[in-house]
């Protein structure tokens, strides 16, 4: 520290060995002519921040301090600031990188999900999301999709399957009629060695075999066709299902005239197809006259919408009743007797289309009751005839 004079005489010092610099901006503050002013300077090497301020009248006081210690704190603290600024930005980055994670977490499980999926094909696999609400709502419509897949798949293997068995089980039955032709067909080559008995027995033998091997393709076509998910739904419409059964029995009667058929139908109004409907109820009285004794009764009854056909023939033994309804099933009381295993599959799949309930029932030597349960149809007290009966008549 030291005193200037105006004309820059130093008057008082702090250190004669280490005056502090004058010059004509000090004169001019000792003088008055200028304000106080800061300045930086180097004295012997190290450098200096001096203030330069009027004192009294025609003086200047400068004070110098060293700014090395003041630079050398502002350097520690400049380290320290980018110090704490790099830790601060690691930590910011590990927890950046530790919330995007957690946020992302449940569309990776997503994206995993939907790779599995891919490699296996197995739509089974649901998945579990815990996150914002979207992702959960994404997550539960991903599962429904999932689950619609997976019935889709199973259904169209199943299809697939009773396809596959529809063919292997067609093939062994045709085997038997083929053969049966071919034989008859080989004693038509040599008509000239038969009598004309011989020859009209292999001609009805011809006819029979014909119409067995005529009813077994038609009875397969249907089949075929009511598993196939890719053939257009048949239109349903409301039927009067006591007039169908009418023309079912008309039907019935003239086929097995030794027959009595004793019906007992309430007017019932159903959904349904006429054509599925005809063949289904023609199948049960069909074989209800099969199995029946000669000459014997077979009571058909409708009422609320349950219609039963019963015969008095030897009746199901336990062990078949199970299967009853299966594909070419054959109880060992049906072996002898004419058919191929497919009207009451029938029945059953034409019970399916219809969302109603085929169930067979058999006392041991009393008969059997087959009965079709369709589900309620509203309709008035006192049915019109929605459908002409004349237009539902199958032969």
């Amino acid at each position: 520290m030291q005193v200037v004079a105006a004309d820059g005489h130093i008057e008082s010092e702090h250190d004669p060995n280490q005056p502090l610099p004058v010059d004509a901006a000090t004169e001019a503050v000792a003088a008055g002519t200028r304000s106080a002013y800061f300045t930086d300077i180097t004295l012997d090497g190290f450098p200096l921040r001096m203030y330069t301020a009027p004192l009294r009248s025609g003086t200047a006081v400068q004070i110098a301090q060293r700014s090395d210690p003041v630079d050398t704190s502002l350097r520690r603290v400049a380290y320290a600031l980018l110090t704490a600024a790099a830790i601060g930005t690691l930590l910011a980055l590990a927890a950046g990188l530790a919330v995007a994670r957690r946020a992302v977490a449940p569309v990776t499980t997503l994206t995993t999900a939907a790779e599995r999926i891919a490699n296996t094909r197995d739509p089974r696999h649901h998945i579990t999301v815990t996150g914002p609400d979207e992702l959960q709502s994404l997550a539960s419509s991903f599962n429904t999709m999932l689950d619609e897949l997976d019935q889709a798949l199973t259904a169209e293997r199943d299809s697939r399957a009773a396809q596959h068995r529809l063919i292997a089980d067609a093939s062994h039955e045709l085997r038997t009629p083929l053969t049966a032709l071919r034989t008859n067909i080989d004693l038509l080559r040599r008509a000239s060695r038969l009598s004309p008995e011989q020859l009209d027995e292999t001609a009805s033998a011809l006819r029979i075999q014909s119409e067995e091997l005529s009813g077994l393709v038609t009875d397969l076509i249907d089949l075929a066709r009511a598993d196939d998910p890719t053939a257009a739904p048949e239109p349903l419409e409301d039927l009067r299902l006591d007039l169908l059964v009418t023309d079912c029995l008309r039907t019935a009667e003239r086929h097995w005239p030794t027959m009595t058929f004793a019906p007992d139908l309430e007017p019932t109004i159903i959904h349904g197809i006429s054509a599925r409907l005809t063949r289904a109820i023609t199948n049960l009285l069909d074989n209800a006259a099969k199995f029946s004794p000669p000459q014997g009764t077979i009571h058909i009854t409708l009422h609320q919408n349950a219609l039963t056909v019963r015969d008095h023939g030897p009746g199901i033994p336990p062990a078949d009743l199970p299967h009853i309804f299966n594909r070419f099933y054959r109880s060992t009381t049906a072996r002898a007797k004419p058919g191929h295993g497919l009207g009451l599959a029938i029945v059953k799949q034409v019970a399916d289309l219809h969302a109603a309930t085929a169930t067979a029932e058999s006392t041991q030597g009393d008969g059997a009751r087959f009965r079709l349960t369709f589900p309620r149809h509203p309709s008035p007290e006192t049915p019109s005839t929605p459908t002409d009966s004349r237009e539902i008549m199958t032969e």
